[in-house]
């Protein structure tokens, strides 16, 4: 590398700094003009279609759910209490369990045939257990009276 040369590239060099460091201060100063306030976002996001609400709406959407959902169980208590002292038969159930089917999936069928009480509950049970990945393709029986372990250990063949 000759004289001439090392000059040309240091020279290519210097241009390719001053341009880029140009570029950048135009893209920083372009990035602080826009400021986004409160109102604009709140208009934004109804043009997309969602519902924009403050802390006071939430809460009392809030109160308003949890008070639906303790009218129900109320409601529900006093037919449950109406019932003569049975003995309670487990509830048998086939669990069939098909390829690609998720710990969600699992969990819905289960609340629906009345195994388990809570769906999100399992599925969270599932996956904090790392039992989520072990799920196996079957039949499977189960009853009302197991627990989430040990539906798990069944649903994951390892009894």
């Amino acid at each position: 590398m000759n004289k001439r040369t090392a000059q040309a590239f240091a020279l290519g060099i210097l241009f390719s700094a001053i341009f880029l460091w140009a570029g950048s201060n135009v893209i920083a100063n372009k990035g602080t003009e826009q400021k986004v306030t409160v109102s604009n976002a709140k208009q934004l996001l109804e043009t997309k279609g969602y519902k924009v609400m403050d802390n006071n709406e939430f809460a009392k959407l809030n109160e308003k759910r949890t008070a639906a959902k303790e009218e129900k169980t109320k409601a529900e208590a006093p037919a449950e209490k109406a019932k003569p002292e049975e003995v309670k038969e487990e509830k048998k159930f086939t669990l069939v369990i098909a390829g690609g089917m998720t710990p969600g999936d699992v969990a819905v069928m289960l609340k629906s045939q009345g195994i388990i009480d809570d769906e999100d509950k399992f599925e969270r049970f599932l996956i904090d257990k790392g039992y989520h990945m072990k799920v196996q393709i079957g039949r499977y029986e189960l009853t009302g009276g197991m627990d989430y372990d040990q539906i798990a250990k069944v649903i994951t063949k390892n009894r």
